[in-house]
């Protein structure tokens, strides 16, 4: 009898002990990579350390795993007929059902063994997967996108107080944004930090109006990009947002010194498709400025909203609505006490302000077997200005400058994919978009780039995939044109080791924001400059140590043509010092161009990266490259051409489990340094008629190199129902001066140094339940 009791005793307190451990759930759906058709009797299976548990999808590919460990994990789904996929870093956590959607592609015939290769390795040349959960492990992110890919081989910003990207040695007016397949315009706050002039710009900002916890697996797209993208000489942020969960509602609340940010997310209905995600932000910047960090003397504020909703379309299809909106500001005072007047700006009130806003649908639809329709209708605009009071030493106001800057694109983009046999399978398409910019020059510029394209996989052996395809681009508002053939070899070797080759063209818009159109009503400027071209040619090879440890490499060439460069015929003084269009970023430029310009960039990237896995992970990366332009026949470095960059990055988690809840500790930090960015050098002459600037050769100085550190400590406590994380990031932890730009301060009347943000800390608190 007393052993029964016990025994009894002893079950009761094992099954007590199994409902109070701190577990996380993993729902998600696996579908076919060509049509999106739900796959039945899928295996699904969550890698934990030496062990797994699985489960296998429904009718409806869907599956849900409930009671896993919390951490970090490695998910594989695999079925008969199909290649198996690995995605490397899913966090499972207690206070929010992770979701995962995987696309399994057929096999071109029914092996008996799928291989295994990850999503990583899978995706095209220059294509770099960014998810939320590495903006929350990854080192002074702030939840930003664009600043967790300025981590990545051949990354760069221009400053560090904002995200404007310069990818392989081309200017940030080289990028594209997309959100959900279609551009938009400048999706960031407060486009004028971190540049020379502080005018408003089109390229980056101090930070991402779509917050990171919005976003579904994104990408940032270099090199020679996909048939369907185009209108990009750089890079291409190619950003998606995630569904809400369609199962239970749940919150998130953070704060912190740079933010409060909350997000809610659930069904509709129970035991629908369809679902809500919400986010809501607004900056407490002040606290940081109250602290005594240097952010430059501003005001500082912002706040944004966003919205995605995802709803059922028939039986296969689904229909996603989303929208966001956003302002920011940037106010600087002069001082009241005259006395304390050192440079230039101190004796002027600058007021940035900027309204920005997106709203969309797609359409994803499945037809037959193996084909699928999709389509995304978004308009976008952002309205910015910045006006510049300037006072005397009696403080009456003697100048005032406004310059403004606006940009609204309606994006239409369609395509159909299908299938031939299981070797082919081709993409139809084409997109339609109208830019309506004025430009700080006060010029009006509308017209519709037109871009239909067509796109051919074909696997000819199990190992050997080839594809071709042809994009066509028009620009109606001077009717310039562009023909863009691309295509691409990939062999696949033993061991899922890769060799690819990528050749192709691509063009982008004229950068007419920072260019002068039109000289006056009557007489045309630069209205004939049209289409930037871009021919490209990358080599890239893998290879996998083991699935968790990987060697990418890649080379390219990059050939740049038809830029608008000055014409001799109108160039006067220091017109070369940014006339020429591949040096353009924030300045608007005057001079008469013409579309002659050449320039080409050259580089090796090295990626040694290990995804997270027992407990650590790291990643190396380091670019050497050359970014030089045609200046009267002679190579000459741009503005842009640091040499080299390199960065590197790690961490690691230490997790206590005790019954009722799991405490994690974590560190991570990175360690970058890059070649400092060009100037044109000058002196300053003192004349009777006041001082005058001598202009040395063009983009021959160069800044000195660039050295970062950041840290990252942080604290995650899980416990049934909900996750909190304490987290210290402190950017810049030495406190480096790194040089942002040079001028000649006519207060001051001496050449001053700019420098770019020094030591940045930010404490936040973040719950998930």
């Amino acid at each position: 009898m007393f052993r029964n009791l016990l025994i009894a005793c002893s079950l009761f307190a094992f099954v007590a002990t199994l409902h109070a451990q701190t577990t996380g759930t993993l729902i998600g759906r696996v579908l076919a990579d060509d049509a999106g058709t739900p796959l039945a009797g899928a295996t699904v299976e969550v890698l934990i350390t030496d062990s797994a548990r699985s489960t296998t999808t429904d009718a409806n590919g869907r599956f849900t795993m409930e009671g896993l460990p919390t951490g970090i994990f490695a998910v594989r789904a695999s079925l008969q007929g199909h290649s198996t996929v690995l995605v490397p870093e899913v966090w499972v956590r207690a206070g929010k059902e992770e979701q995962v959607e995987l696309r399994l592609e057929a096999d071109a015939k029914d092996l008996k063994e799928a291989e295994v290769s990850t999503v990583r390795r899978t995706e095209p040349l220059g294509s770099h997967t960014i998810t939320v959960e590495q903006s929350l492990r990854y080192p002074a992110m702030f939840f930003d996108p664009a600043r967790v890919a300025g981590s990545m081989a051949a990354v760069g910003t221009a400053n560090d107080q904002a995200n404007h990207l310069t990818i392989r040695g081309n200017s940030p007016n080289a990028n594209a944004w997309l959100l959900e397949g279609a551009e938009m315009v400048n999706p960031n706050h407060l486009s004028n930090a971190g540049t020379q002039t502080d005018l408003p710009t089109l390229s980056g900002g101090g930070v991402n109006i779509l917050s990171a916890q919005m976003l579904g697996t994104s990408r940032l797209l270099t090199g020679n990009l996909p048939t369907d993208r185009g209108n990009a000489l750089g890079g291409m942020m190619d950003m998606n947002l995630r569904p809400g969960n369609n199962a239970e509602q749940e919150w998130t609340a953070q704060a912190g010194l740079l933010g409060l940010d909350l997000a809610t997310e659930g069904p509709f209905a129970k035991g629908k498709r369809g679902s809500y995600l919400a986010n809501y932000r607004y900056s407490t910047l002040g606290l940081l400025s109250a602290a005594g960090v240097d952010l430059g003397d501003e005001a500082i504020t912002f706040q944004d909203l966003s919205l995605h909703v995802t709803l059922p379309f028939g039986q296969r299809g689904e229909v996603r609505v989303f929208g966001l909106g956003g302002t920011s500001s940037n106010v600087f005072k002069a001082d009241t006490d005259t006395a304390q007047w050192e440079y230039d700006k101190d004796s002027s009130d600058i007021t940035y302000t900027a309204k920005t806003g997106a709203a969309g649908a797609s359409l994803k639809l499945p037809i037959g077997e193996h084909g699928t329709l999709r389509t995304t209708v978004l308009l976008s605009a952002t309205e910015q200005e910045r006006e510049q009071v300037s006072y005397d030493t009696d403080l009456t106001e003697f100048s005032r400058r406004t310059d403004r800057l606006t940009e609204q694109k309606l994006s239409v983009v369609a395509a159909y994919d299908g299938a031939v046999g299981g070797r082919f399978r081709y993409t139809i398409g084409g997109s339609a978009m109208e830019r309506d910019l004025t430009n700080v020059l006060k010029e009006d510029v509308t017209g519709w780039l037109l871009r239909p394209y067509a796109n051919g996989r074909w696997s000819a052996t199990d190992r050997l995939q080839v594809s071709l395809g042809m994009g066509y681009a028009q620009y109606t508002f001077n009717n310039s044109s562009a023909a863009e053939p691309r295509a691409s070899v990939q062999w696949r070797m033993r061991k899922d080791r890769r060799l690819a080759l990528t050749y192709g063209w691509r063009s982008m818009l004229p950068w007419q924001q920072v260019m002068k159109v039109r000289f006056n009503e009557s007489i045309p400027w630069n209205e004939d400059v049209g289409l930037s071209r871009s021919e490209d040619i990358v080599l890239g090879y893998d290879h996998p140590f083991n699935e968790k440890l990987t060697l990418h490499v890649e080379g390219y060439q990059q050939r740049l043509s038809d830029l608008g460069i000055p014409d001799s015929r109108f160039f006067f003084g220091a017109s070369a010092v940014d006339g020429y269009q591949v040096n353009a970023w924030d300045a608007p430029q005057f001079q008469k161009l013409l579309p002659e310009g050449k320039a080409t960039n050259t580089g090796l990237e090295l990626t040694l990266s290990h995804t997270f896995a027992e407990g650590y992970f790291y990643q190396v990366n380091g670019t050497m490259y050359n970014s030089a332009y045609m200046l009267s026949g002679i190579d000459t470095p741009t503005r842009w051409s640091g040499n080299y960059r390199a960065t590197v990055m790690g961490g690691a988690e230490w997790a206590k489990v005790k019954e009722d809840r799991v405490r994690t500790w974590g560190v991570s930090g990175r360690l970058a340094v890059a070649g400092g960015l060009r100037y044109t050098p000058f002196e300053a002459e003192h004349r009777t008629a006041g001082v005058f600037l001598n202009y040395g050769a063009p983009w021959s100085a160069q800044l000195n190199d660039f050295f970062r550190m950041d840290l990252r400590v942080y604290l995650k406590r899980d416990r049934k129902g909900r996750t909190g994380m304490w987290a210290l990031d402190l950017q810049n932890v030495t406190n480096a001066q790194n040089e942002a730009y040079v001028y000649y301060d006519y207060r001051k009347d001496a050449i001053v140094t700019k420098y770019q943000l020094g030591l940045i800390p930010n404490l936040s608190y973040r719950i998930e339940f």
